[in-house]
């Protein structure tokens, strides 16, 4: 007897969640189809399997033999001559003796349909007699090859096979769940695969948080105090933290992040859910999707493919396309749909935590940011001082002259269009993340405490206060011309009217954003942040002074102020009043401007080169390296550092590595060396690292 399984029919449930073929969904780490070709390989009775489909996925799957039984494919089913065949209409997962039914067949001839009692009639066509048909038949030779015989058999031109043993038909999520909760309790011993304590793993070791029975991939990390209980779970599955986890199914590489609750439900390849998300019974999340933080999936909901569920989103209905993602605060960064609510919730944020200075880059899109974020601004009660047209230094520069407590400046052409800082750039304390992150969190309503308006003030004035500033510090000739190199127009005409000098140029590099300055020469090569930075601490530390410094910034610093009997103040989120007041009276750590002017000064008050100042300094040497890390960032980062806003990840003789989150989904590796060679080296390995917790 030979066998045609069909495997191109339709399967509409299907393509919302998965791209693969159904033949190839698998079932406890092993394709469905798989299955279906070992029952006929075991009978002994199929001489050659015909695999009708569509495309080349399972010829590349399972090649021309199956355990000794060939294997061809077509695109169409022939007409067949000279034996009985097996005809399968869609790949099932099935369980009954094909010997048996086949000597049936044999005594009789013409057509035999199997058919099964089932307790579920909806799940397949009824008979007459209460019987349920399969679908499958075996049938004489020189009948005529057909995918539908139900027709056929109802107008009882079939003999019927009464007791087909087991099968599981997979139309929908719940059968789906059903037929890998049928291959998981059955025991089965697939290849690759042993089985110890009630669990199917790769290596026959289960950890002790799975309570059997599971079935699990290779690469498998789970986080404290979770528990797994009759799972299926795909190859390189992260788990977090306080998570359960009930009869699901979870596809190679999917993430679960901390205290997720999920029941029955099917979590796709390469799907992600966040902190505190929970998912019901019969719901799933298709590949590669996203379950936002503390998010609700109702019974039977279905996100589908590459879809994001906003954080806090109470899904009762299938989600076809990506929903609208509310506003959030990420590293200073403003990220998600910028919506008119969103920007009254911003408003309201910004207003309990003090005055605002909002600027925006010189662009159309960028203006209609700034009246909106003003207007939110306003309508909640808060001040604000707009300077339209305006570099991030002058926003900042302005900030302080205005006594605002914060700033928030919108780039529409950046990647990152709205960036909010505290008082003059500094980093925003954990106390206003919070007020402004809770904010933006609200479930419904705005919540304003305000009953009057605020008032919006005209700070264009500062802005050109700020450049005069700078002027009057200027005018020191040291025998060198600055060049300016500038990203944004409007810092590189600012920076081109405080510089000038004579002789063999030096080149100031600021970045995007003005905030950071490099400077290259002819004698000295690239010199980078860092080592200007260190460069200032001497500057500062000759007069006697102390220096503020980012938290960030690597320990060289403080061993080249103690050198003059003085020390570095940190500042960062924590709410340190005295170091943010020194970075804001020094302000070349938050200026790239800033930094410029009180290099120019250093160098004309000592006559040195800059060689020569370079020369005096401890070695330092810096590698930064960004690594993608999706979704999973902050939970990454909580892992490994203990912390989701990152720490030091390793310090030794050889130097230090830092890892910062930079933005919703990437990660900020920080090498810092006394040689280049090994800061790329440190640098590599923590990424390395790293790449092993994603």
């Amino acid at each position: 007897m030979n066998a045609v399984i069909f495997c191109d029919g339709g399967c509409g449930w299907l393509a919302p969640l998965s791209r693969l073929p159904k033949a190839l969904l698998p079932l406890c780490g092993r394709p469905l189809l798989a299955y279906l070709l070992d029952l006929l390989a075991d009978s002994g009775c199929v001489e050659q399997t015909l695999l009708v489909e569509d495309g080349r996925e399972l010829s590349c799957q399972f090649g021309s033999l199956y355990r000794g039984m060939p294997l061809a494919y077509a695109h169409e089913a022939p007409d067949h001559a000279g034996t009985d065949t097996l005809v399968i209409p869609e790949p099932v997962l099935a369980d009954f003796d094909l010997c048996a039914a086949l000597s049936v067949h044999q005594n009789h001839g013409g057509m035999t349909a199997l058919c099964i009692a089932v307790t579920e009639p909806e799940l397949y066509p009824m008979l007459g007699n209460g019987q349920a048909f399969t679908g499958c038949c075996i049938l004489s030779a020189g009948m005529p090859l057909r995918q539908d015989l139900y027709i056929l058999v109802r107008q009882e031109q079939a003999q019927l096979y009464p007791d087909a043993g087991t099968w599981h038909r997979i139309g929908s999520v719940r059968e789906y769940l059903r037929a890998q909760r049928a291959v998981l309790r059955s025991g089965l011993k697939t290849a690759g695969i042993r089985t110890s304590q009630g669990c199917i793993t790769p290596d026959g070791q289960p950890d002790n948080r799975l309570e059997q029975p599971c079935c699990t991939g290779a690469g498998l990390k789970i986080g404290g105090n979770s528990r797994i209980r009759g799972c299926i779970l795909g190859r390189q599955v992260t788990i977090g933290s306080g998570v359960e986890l009930t009869d699901c199914v979870v596809g190679n590489g999917a993430y679960i992040g901390d205290n997720v609750v999920c029941r029955e439900a099917w979590i796709g390849a390469g799907a992600m859910l966040m902190q505190g998300s929970c998912m019901e019974p019969g719901s799933a999340l298709g590949e590669n999707s996203r379950l936002g933080e503390a998010s609700f999936l109702r019974r039977g909901v279905q996100v589908y493919t590459d879809k994001r569920v906003p954080p806090r989103t109470d899904a009762a209905e299938d989600v076809r396309s990506s929903l609208p993602v509310p506003l959030e605060l990420d590293s200073g960064c403003l990220c998600g749909e910028l919506t008119a609510l969103g920007m009254l919730r911003l408003g309201e944020g910004l207003a309990a935590c003090g005055d605002t200075a909002v600027g925006c880059a010189e662009d159309p899109d960028s203006r209609v940011l700034l009246h909106t974020l003003c207007a939110g601004i306003a309508l909640a009660g808060g001040g604000c001082l707009r300077l339209e047209d305006c570099t991030l230094p002058q926003l900042q520069a302005a900030s302080v002259m205005g006594g605002c407590d914060l700033l928030l400046y919108a780039d529409a052409g950046a990647k990152d269009c709205l960036t909010l800082y505290g008082k003059g750039g500094l980093p925003l304390t954990w106390q206003q993340e919070q007020q402004i992150g809770g904010t933006l969190a609200m479930p419904s309503g705005l919540g304003f405490r305000k009953h009057r308006s605020g008032m919006i003030a005209e700070g264009s004035g500062f802005a050109a206060l700020y450049a005069r500033q700078l002027a009057l510090r200027g005018g020191a000739d040291w025998g060198r011309r600055i060049e300016i190199s500038a990203g944004a127009p409007g810092l590189g005409r600012l920076a081109e009217t405080l510089f000038g000098g004579t002789g063999a140029p030096l080149v100031f590099q600021l970045s995007d954003g003005g905030r950071r300055l490099t400077v290259y020469g002819e004698d000295t090569g690239f010199v980078h942040y860092e080592q200007l930075l260190l460069l200032c601490c001497m500057h500062r530390g000759r007069k006697g002074e102390d220096a503020a410094l980012p938290d960030w910034f690597p320990a060289a610093g403080d061993r080249l102020m103690e050198t003059y009997g003085r020390r570095i103040l940190r500042y960062g989120r924590e709410e340190n009043p005295r170091a943010r007041a020194l970075a804001l009276a020094q302000r070349f750590s938050l200026d790239g401007l800033e930094l410029g002017m009180e290099l120019t000064e250093l160098l004309a008050e000592t006559g040195e080169s800059l060689s020569a100042l370079l020369a005096q300094l401890p070695p330092l040497y810096t590698t930064r390296r960004l690594m993608e890390a999706g979704d999973s960032a902050r939970q990454l980062l909580q892992r490994v550092c203990g912390d989701p806003w990152g720490g030091v990840l390793q310090e030794n003789a050889q130097g230090a590595v830092r890892v910062l989150p930079e933005g919703r989904e990437s990660l900020l590796l920080y090498a810092a060396s006394s040689d280049m060679e090994t800061a790329q080296e440190l640098c590599g390995q923590a990424e390395a690292f790293l790449r092993g917790y994603c």
